[in-house]
C-alpha cells in the first residue's frame, strides 16, 4: 500500500455504498493516515483517521506496471 492508494474497508468491494479514502501518510507503527472522501459513510462505520492495513484493502494503486507482451 502506498501514498495516493485508493482504498475502501476490506470486504467492501462489492458492497454499493462504502466507504473510500485515500492514504496519506504511512506511520513508523506500520499504520496508515487516511483521508475518507464520503465522511457520512465512513462516520457509519465509525472509521478513524489511522486505521491498521489489515483493515483495508486497495480499489485503484497509484502506480501501474507496464506490460510489454
Amino acid at each position: 500500500m502506498n501514498i495516493g492508494d485508493l482504498v475502501t474497508l476490506k470486504g467492501m468491494s462489492s458492497a454499493k455504498e462504502k466507504p473510500l479514502g485515500i492514504i496519506t501518510k504511512k506511520w513508523a507503527t506500520k499504520h496508515l493516515e487516511i483521508f475518507w472522501l464520503n465522511k457520512n459513510i465512513s462516520k457509519r462505520y465509525a472509521l478513524t483517521k489511522v486505521l491498521s492495513p489489515t483493515k483495508i484493502e486497495i480499489v485503484n494503486s497509484v502506480y501501474q506496471q507496464s506490460h510489454q507482451a
